[in-house]
């Protein structure tokens, strides 16, 4: 599981800054606050599939 979400927090920080988004900015889309970015990002929690599926269209990827 700790790789899980070491891929997904690599994932989801290069998507973000190749988008020129803060964190801030990315929770504002999202709906959660900058913290919990943080903490994807940490790796210290990952989002719910829901919440993955979300993220995956503000990037325009997909979730494989």
């Amino acid at each position: 599981m700790e790789e899980v979400k070491q891929v997904i927090a690599a994932n989801m920080t290069e998507l973000r800054k190749q988008a020129s988004l803060t964190q801030a900015e990315l929770a504002d889309k999202l709906g959660y606050t900058d913290k919990a970015i943080s903490k994807w990002e940490r790796a210290e929690s990952i989002p719910d599939v829901i919440t993955l599926m979300r993220v995956a269209d503000v990037f325009g990827v997909t979730l494989n």
